[in-house]
């Protein structure tokens, strides 16, 4: 049993050192902070490799936070933005309050 631990350990920091691999930024506009405050969903930009699990896994795991679903886009300038939805209600407008963004 304490093997197991030990192996979800570090697993859980490698998946925080590629976080900051794939999660370019958060993303902060008018539009961003709407998506906070009246539909809990941040706002980020990713490379163009990254799949909507793989955001899903790597913001569950950084932020602790339930994720309910991830939407991609691939705007014109050939950036990809992912828009993650959570479960709970506040959770965004918390998390961005403790990132500094609000």
């Amino acid at each position: 049993m304490a093997d197991n631990s030990k192996v979800e350990q570090v697993f859980k920091t490698e998946l925080s050192k590629q976080f900051y691999d794939i999660v370019v930024r958060v993303i902060v506009s008018e539009k961003a902070t709407r998506l906070i405050e009246f539909e809990n969903k941040m706002t980020f930009e990713v490379i163009r490799s990254a799949t909507k699990p793989m955001v899903k896994l790597l913001i569950e795991n950084e932020f602790g936070k339930a994720v309910k679903s991830v939407n991609t886009i691939n705007n014109h300038n050939g950036i990809k933005v992912a828009i993650v939805t959570f479960k709970d209600e506040g959770v965004a407008s918390d998390l961005s309050s403790e990132l500094g963004l609000a």
